[in-house]
Order: structure tokens, then sequence, then C-alpha cells
């Protein structure tokens, strides 16, 4: 059997067959290419290593975002370096890494401060906010500019806007199923609240919150319970963050 044979005996034959063609059928790729590609594949690699660790140690109902290049950096590993000393990096230790970092108690804590963060940014909090309470809700509100959809009366909230709230909806979702409302994280946590499409003061009802819904903010209705326990939440892992924004 024939041996194969490599790509530049190939490219030989085809310039000693053709010597004035310019378009060749075979190509030897350069080396800067290929460095690049292994450089693409290295990193793209680091980024799955970082989804996993989101997902295998994120808080049931939340969620753990992990900044790649950070963590690359505080594990010591430089891809670059790595690949143009000739080197593999090393992705067992950025593995362990992460799994020292985030795993346990550790990324839970991490998750929860995520998402009092998110909860507290959403709600637009400071240390001098005042909180509306009613004889049967706590009352929040969040700015959500909406916009008709497309040959309707109803809105939808505003592309400038969805990612806040999507932060919001999602930081919400984490605290109730950490604080033992299981049933509303869960609801919150399945998504698509952004997304809806409502007619102005629409009321949308969770167990132990109904959502009113006008143009351009949101209202948040929780009950006693559900709103005394959001306050010990951000009291706990959002303390740091809401005493920055003492400048708001």
């Amino acid at each position: 059997m024939p041996q194969p044979q490599p790509i530049w005996a190939f490219c030989a034959a085809e310039i000693a067959a053709f010597p004035e063609g310019y378009y060749r059928a075979a190509k030897v790729r350069p080396e800067y290419s290929t460095k690049r590609e292994l450089r693409e594949f290295c990193s793209g690699l680091s980024e799955i290593l970082v989804y996993q660790a989101g997902r295998r140690f994120a808080p049931v109902g939340g969620r753990l975002e992990i900044d790649t290049k950070s963590e690359l950096e505080s594990a010591s590993i430089d891809i670059r370096e790595a690949l143009e000393a000739g080197k593999c990096p090393d992705f067992d230790a950025f593995w362990a890494h992460l799994e020292r970092t985030f795993s346990g108690d550790a990324g839970q804590r991490v998750a929860f401060t995520q998402a009092a963060k998110s909860v507290i940014n959403g709600f637009g909090l400071t240390p001098d906010s005042e909180i509306k309470r009613t004889a049967s809700a706590i009352v929040l509100e969040a700015r959500a500019g909406s916009e008709l959809t497309f040959r309707s009366s109803l809105r939808r909230v505003g592309y400038y806007s969805q990612q806040s709230m999507a932060n919001l909806i999602a930081g919400l979702a984490a605290f109730a199923s950490h604080a033992g409302f299981a049933s509303l994280g869960a609801q919150l946590a399945r998504g698509g609240l952004v997304d809806h499409e409502f007619t102005t003061r629409e009321k949308v009802s969770f167990p132990d919150l109904d959502l009113v819904l006008f143009n351009d903010k949101w209202q948040f209705k929780f009950s006693h319970r559900v709103g005394e326990a959001l306050s010990l939440f951000i009291s706990e892992y959002g303390a740091e963050h809401l005493a920055s924004r003492s400048r708001y």
C-alpha cells in the first residue's frame, strides 16, 4: 500500500506541472495561521471549562457568572505564553483552580452576591431608598422602558431595558430559591417575562408576588414575608454593593 505523502510534496508536484499558475489546489498553511488557530482553540477550551464550572457550581435556581480572563490570571495561566514556549496550557490546573474557587459554599456565596447586586441595580436601590409598604405588600419599582409591538396595541420591554430586566428577574429567582420560596423561584427562573407582550397596567401574578406592568416601569408587590426575606438577603449578600451606591 502506498504511503501518504506530506502536503509539501503535492505542492512541489503541482508547481512543477503548472509553474505559471497563480491559484493552487494544494497549499501549505502559514505558520502564523496555525498558531492563531491553536490559540483560538485553547481560548475556546478555557471558555468551555468556565461555562461548565458555572453550570456545575451554581446554586439551585440561580446562576454563577465567572470571568474567564480574570480566572486565568488568578490561576497564573497565560495561553499565549505557553504556546509560544511550545507547551500546552495546563487546563487540568485551570479546572482545579475553578473547583477550589467556586465549588461548595464559596461558589454559592459568589452567586448570591451577584444576585443581590442585580436586585439592587434593577430596583435602583441606595442606602437612603425609602421602601413603600402597604397593608398587604412591600412595593419596589424598576425602570423598564417599553415600546409598541409591530402592528399591535400590545407593548414589550424595549431593547435598551431588556438586559437589566433579565438580570433583575434572574436575581430575584436566585433569592427566592435560596430563601425557601421554591415555587416563586421556579416560575421566575422559567423566563419569558422580558419577552412578555402586555397591556398598560396589566397584572401578572406569582406566589407571594404581584407584578404590575406600566409603560416605563414595572411595579413589584411582594408579600410581607417575601419582602422581609428579600431585605435580609440584600443585607447579607449585597451590603457592600449597596453602600457603594451612596453617591447615586
